[in-house]
């Protein structure tokens, strides 16, 4: 499983990319806001390990930012900062753990096990944007309780978009993460999003899959906002 952790000090750092890499996680560090909401963009990962006080975009708008997108990463809050006020306002914007420095690295890779356990166990089953359905437990697609058949393909790629509701995913991004193989080249995908349009699209008003030129392809619901 794949971690960030974003902390300046890079003593800090080290010691925790270690003993989080001998249990078994690969770890992506960043050294400040900007580099952490990057990275978040171009990858997935199962967990965010986040200092508060980072030179320049903190960790607070780093969680607000993440939390604007849509980004169901579980977020540990790091800090010397534990008082109460501080642990309520983090929870309040979207952390789902706080830990105060100094801890023990033990502790961190406890709580960061069961960050991960509890994500899995309610990762919903269910999407539900507008008028579509996804269910990902039986993979099945249904429009204003039209059930669509999709090809596995077709659901792949569908269900990507969803879970980032709101949040262009590029040609790149879907051929690294979503397929990533010889098959996804450009203009493959460029058909697949025309034949998904036609069956989710085609017949109603509300058009729910959008090409934003130059970028990428999104799946938003009327009123959402788009993320670049």
């Amino acid at each position: 499983m794949r971690l960030l952790l974003v902390e300046d000090e890079a003593a800090i750092a080290c010691r925790i990319r270690e003993s989080l890499e001998e249990a078994g996680y690969t770890v992506d560090w960043a050294r400040d806001g900007v580099e952490a909401l990057a990275l978040a963009r171009e990858r997935e990962y199962a967990a965010l390990i986040l200092d508060l006080m980072l030179p320049g975009v903190d960790g607070w708008e780093v969680c607000e930012t993440l939390r604007r997108r849509r980004d169901p990463t579980p977020i540990l809050m790091l800090t010397a900062r534990g008082a109460l006020e501080d642990r309520i306002r983090g929870f309040e914007i979207g952390a789902d753990d706080y830990l105060p420095k100094p801890f023990e690295l033990p502790e961190l890779r406890v709580r960061v096990r069961a960050l991960i356990r509890r994500s899995a166990v309610h990762r919903t089953r269910l999407i539900r944007i507008d008028d579509l359905e996804i269910d990902t437990e039986a993979r099945r697609v249904s429009r204003s309780g039209r059930e669509i058949p999709l090809t596995p393909r077709e659901y792949t790629l569908l269900e990507a978009l969803a879970r980032n509701e709101g949040r262009v995913l590029s040609r790149e991004t879907i051929r690294e993460r979503v397929w990533d193989d010889d098959e996804s080249y450009s203009n493959t995908i460029a058909v697949r999003i025309r034949q998904l349009r036609q069956k989710v699209d085609d017949g109603h008003a509300v058009r729910l899959i959008h090409t934003v030129y130059g970028q990428g392809y999104v799946l938003r619901a009327p009123e959402s906002e788009i993320e670049i």
